[in-house]
């Protein structure tokens, strides 16, 4: 018997472009699939947003697919890359090159790196550097454990950054876009210590101050094996605890045997080599950069020494001095629009003048009596300073807990904005106090192997105090411009306690 309708009849949609994709998770992995937003949710994203995430399906774990910041970019640009796919995207960028091949500083051919930091292709070097405090700490893999694109998020803030703060390859970038040859390396990493050099202080600082340490403490960390580092932080923890500090441990109740024995000694024997051999090397950095920084000095105060030795006259003397301190001030005010350039001027600028007045006043009247005051004011404030960062990491800490904890019990969006923007904050804070510290200490030890220098004679040693003196007063006067007040003011992020 025949029948001209079906018995089982399907129902139909319209064709979708969605996009198949993989969940990033190692739990999940699951093959998914999801629809591209539309360009009018897109555009009306705020612009400090430059991607979109999704969330699986099966594990409900929200995150980044694969070229979402470039389809908000060319949506933004005012390409179709709302509905399109791969076929769209590669549509779209054909349809560029045909239009242009070279960009221009005024419209680069790509802007990416731009979106990445959240600025516009015209922003200042100071925007870009603004940019890059805020979000590197928000983004660092530490501070989003549980994110599989973190590391990679991370690295490519990093990556823009480097591209973006140097004239010379931001205008590569703008004209040819990130494929330029030798832009960036192969795999987009940038070296820790020199972010940390361009986040304080930059290149220019580097004869004053040397390269702080933090970046290269961290760089070490990622040079380590992760099981190895994993071993070590939990070695230390138990330390800390009272418990066994290595891995070889008996069970309770029982005792180890000869070779176990044999083993916990030979462990403990190479970790002590090690951690002896990392000192030996950390106290030869240090001297390296001590007796570098020491030499710099000694060439920018013989400007003084020499002038006023030759002077003949008290007058001349004080024409000299006051020259001294005019350029001076001219290298303190370009030295100050350097990233924490004013923080960092008033600390050297500290250090500069106690020491310049411990000297002046130990080798003056008084039997050495103002020297000693000097002596016991310094130390109150490293006493001081060391307290205020303790406190510092303190409150970071407390606040990366309050987010663990709520992420935990659950949390609204705006209330996990609010606590990363603290944890920015206080961990920029943290982290400027600490090196700081570290600053403070250089420069006491570059300053005393100056001053007391037993190869000149005690002449050329006060002379090189006096104009130490001037050096410190007129840093430690150093003030920012009230035209950066609006600077000043999104620093909310980075504002550093500088008084004790």
């Amino acid at each position: 018997m025949s029948t001209s309708q079906s018995a089982l009849v399907l129902p139909t949609r319209p064709k979708e472009p969605y996009t198949n994709i993989t969940c990033p998770y190692p739990q999940c992995g699951s093959a998914i699939e999801y629809l591209p937003p539309q360009p009018s949710a897109l555009r009306e994203l705020p612009a400090t947003e430059t991607t979109f995430k999704v969330i699986c399906c099966k594990c409900k774990g929200r995150f980044e697919p694969p070229g979402a910041a470039r389809i908000v970019r060319e949506t933004r640009a005012g390409k179709d890359g709302g509905g399109g796919g791969a076929g769209a995207s590669g549509s779209g960028q054909k349809d560029a090159a045909r239009r242009r091949r070279i960009g221009t500083d005024e419209k680069p051919l790509d802007t990416e790196y731009y979106d990445i930091l959240g600025v516009s292709p015209t922003c200042t070097p100071e925007e870009i550097k603004k940019a890059y405090r805020k979000l590197a700490i928000k983004l660092h893999p530490d501070k989003n454990p549980n994110d599989p694109e973190g590391e990679e998020r991370f690295k490519r803030l990093a990556t823009a950054y480097s591209v973006l703060s140097d004239a010379e390859l931001r205008h590569k970038y703008n004209e040819f876009g990130p494929s330029t040859p030798g832009l960036v390396p192969e795999d987009g990493f940038v070296d820790p210590e020199e972010v940390f050099g361009s986040l304080f202080g930059g290149q220019r600082f580097k004869d004053i101050i040397g390269t702080i340490s933090i970046g290269r403490d961290m760089k070490e960390a990622l040079q380590q094996d992760p099981d190895e580092l994993e071993q070590q932080v939990a070695s230390e923890e138990n330390k800390a605890n009272g418990g066994p500090s290595n891995a070889i441990a008996a069970a309770p109740g029982s005792s180890l045997t000869p070779e176990q024995k044999a083993a916990k000694e030979a462990a403990k024997a190479a970790k002590t080599a090690k951690e002896k051999a990392k000192e030996e090397e950390r106290a030869k950095q240090r001297e390296e950069r001590v007796s570098k920084l020491a030499e710099n000095l000694i060439r920018k105060l013989s400007v003084y020494t020499e002038s006023v030795r030759n002077a003949g006259d008290d007058a001349l003397a004080r024409q000299i001095a006051d020259s001294f301190r005019e350029i001076t001030k001219i290298e303190a005010e370009e030295l100050k629009t350097e990233s924490y350039g004013v923080e960092l001027l008033q600390t050297v600028g500290f250090v500069y003048s106690s020491k310049s007045k411990h000297y002046l006043a130990a080798t003056g009247m008084l039997w050495g009596i103002g020297g000693l005051y000097h002596s016991a004011s310094s130390s109150m404030h490293v006493i001081r300073e060391t307290v205020s960062t303790v406190r510092a990491a303190l409150e970071l800490k407390s606040v990366f807990e309050e987010l663990a904890k709520a992420e935990e019990q659950g949390i609204t969006e705006e209330r996990k904005k609010e606590l990363e923007d603290q944890a920015a904050s206080k961990g920029m804070r943290a982290l400027f106090k600490g090196a700081k510290l570290e600053v403070e200490s250089v420069i006491r030890e570059v300053t005393e192997r100056v001053l007391y220098d037993q190869s000149v004679t005690k002449e050329t040693q006060r002379l090189r105090a006096q104009a130490l003196g001037i050096v410190g007063a007129v840093f430690e006067a150093t003030q920012a411009d009230s035209a950066a007040s609006d600077a000043e003011k999104d620093k909310e992020y980075v504002k550093i306690d500088t008084k004790a």
